[in-house]
């Protein structure tokens, strides 16, 4: 008679990981095979890329895109990995649909591989990374086209926490050099990540590394990042300044109150009453309960330190605080409830219970599903040819080089609005609208400007366009206007205005040429 063979704790995890894995990746490549172009953003990369290739891979003291003078003060990695493929003949805008995906899907692994060691549970490190990678909406920003710098972040901030912590774990220089180049190349991929990779390694230390050993291998480390990325800031610095990074750094959402910003995206009730949230809290309630302090300082550390990134940086602390929530906290309040209700039971391991791997099971194709519904309203935030690509061919051989557009699609989502930044990328013509850039020029100015940008894609005639104008001092000689129902009372206002004359429209789009 077979004997019914029961997966062992390893096994089980592995399974949890192998299916989350494989569904992980079909969520993230639907988007790419649902459009022909780069989902949503990456035109300013792909600008400054093509620079860096240009100019022999040597960093330019400006980018041309949009004409707008931009410091080339972006950490480069991404682009000269674009470049590079670039330069192998691979096409530009294939780079920039595919590989943002890839790099995505690598960072599932190496998450794993960090949830494990935080956790030391190879199957609740499994559900940690389903919780993760499967949330709708998790891996947007990093699949985009501006995922070129975005996933290359996210890959190396969690190879960042992991050697630091190993380091601290298993002190040597194996795990110093490994954290050093980890460090190094995470500082070296998106501006924001560098914040959240300085003061999460040092979180890291304050809980793992007070020793004296420990401290100064932390100091090694640290030393040893600044020497690998110098050729990056330095370069900056003598060219700019400091200007760029201050500037840069005035952008991260530190205005109000200190707390804030954390309030509104762990505590507010869009933000609670929902099953992550649910999961999130109890799992800081457990963990506050069992005095296990690091995931619960580590979530709340990037409100803190960079509101503005902070629901992305704080989602890897999540998922932990989740998974704990349904292998530790779940399990235990059902054994409870039992004994309660004075049911004999044995006390087992959350992977031995039927019950647990069901509803494990059940969240996690609920989360596939949900995902992958939520995959086409993402491919519908990319731009669909031929309408917009015939539209700035003609763009750019009908207008003269000094043209400025005012484009105005009543999309009050100006940084995620795809065609403010594809049309200075694929036009060579500017667009006062563009937001891309200007984190590295306006400072503090910088969310004003992106006020001002979201008004008038609320204007619905040309008085309320030109008044914008003359207040915000941005001159145009071109409109642009998509046509939806957002733009009908204003596109009618043009039509009866002598001053604007239309040189050209196709099924999407309203070109205005200023007369006056």
């Amino acid at each position: 008679m077979k004997t019914k063979r029961v997966l062992s704790r390893d096994e089980w995890g592995t399974l949890i990981f192998g299916l989350t894995l494989f569904l992980s990746i079909l969520i993230r490549i639907f988007p790419g095979i649902l459009t022909s172009f780069p989902i949503n953003d990456g035109g300013m990369f792909m600008v400054m890329a093509r620079e860096l290739r240009l100019n022999g891979f040597a960093l330019p003291a400006y980018t041309s895109y949009n004409n707008f003078n931009i410091p080339f003060a972006y950490p480069p990695l991404g682009l000269y990995v674009t470049g590079f493929l670039s330069a192998l003949g691979i096409p530009e805008l294939a780079i920039f649909r595919w590989l943002p995906i890839i790099v995505s899907c690598t960072s599932v692994i190496v998450f794993f591989l960090l949830a494990n060691a935080l956790l030391k549970d190879r199957p609740r490190a499994a559900v940690a990374t389903m919780m993760v990678a499967m949330i709708p909406g998790s891996f947007d920003f990093q699949i985009m086209g501006g995922g070129v710098t975005r996933a290359f972040g996210v890959l190396f901030f969690c190879l960042a926490i992991l050697a630091v912590y190993k380091l601290f774990e298993t002190p040597g220089w194996k795990y110093t050099l490994l954290a050093v180049v980890f460090c190094s190349l995470a500082v070296l991929s998106h501006p924001e990540i560098i914040l959240a990779t300085a003061a999460s390694c040092a979180l890291v230390w304050i809980f793992y590394g007070r020793t004296w050993k420990k401290t100064l291998l932390a100091g090694a480390v640290a030393v040893g990042t600044l020497a690998m990325t110098a050729p990056w800031w330095g370069t900056v610095l003598a060219q700019h300044g400091p200007a760029p990074f201050l500037s840069a750094l005035n952008t991260g959402a530190y205005k109000g109150l200190p707390f804030s910003a954390l309030f509104e995206g762990l505590l507010a009730p869009a933000s609670l009453f929902t099953l992550v949230g649910l999961l999130r809290l109890g799992g800081i309630a457990w963990c506050l309960w069992k005095k296990q302090f690091f995931p619960v300082a580590w979530v709340l550390l990037p409100f803190i330190v960079e509101p503005r990134s902070a629901a992305g940086i704080a989602a890897f602390p999540s998922a932990l605080l989740m998974a704990l929530c349904l292998t530790e906290a779940l399990p235990a309040l059902v054994q409870r409830v039992r004994k309660a209700m004075k049911r004999e039971t044995e006390t087992k391991d959350f992977t031995e219970t039927t019950w647990m791997t069901a509803v494990l099971l059940v969240l996690m194709f609920g989360l596939f599903i949900a995902s992958a519904l939520h995959d086409f309203s993402l491919a519908n935030t990319t731009l669909k040819p031929p309408e917009p690509m015939v539209m700035m061919d003609w763009v750019t051989y009908n207008t003269t080089e000094n043209s400025q557009f005012l484009i105005l699609t009543g999309f009050t989502g100006v940084q995620t609005d795809p065609i403010q930044e594809w049309f200075p990328a694929l036009t060579g013509r500017r667009a006062q609208t563009a937001s891309q850039g200007l984190e590295w020029t306006l400072g503090s100015g910088f969310f004003t400007r992106i006020d001002q940008l979201v008004a008038l894609q609320k204007c619905g005639d040309v008085g309320c366009v030109e008044t914008w104008c003359a207040e915000t001092g941005l001159g145009y000689t071109d409109l642009l206007v998509e046509k939806n129902d957002l733009t009908r009372s204003l596109t009618s206002s043009l039509s009866g205005d002598k001053g604007y004359s239309l040189v050209y429209q196709n099924a999407e789009y309203l070109v205005y040429n200023v007369s006056h």
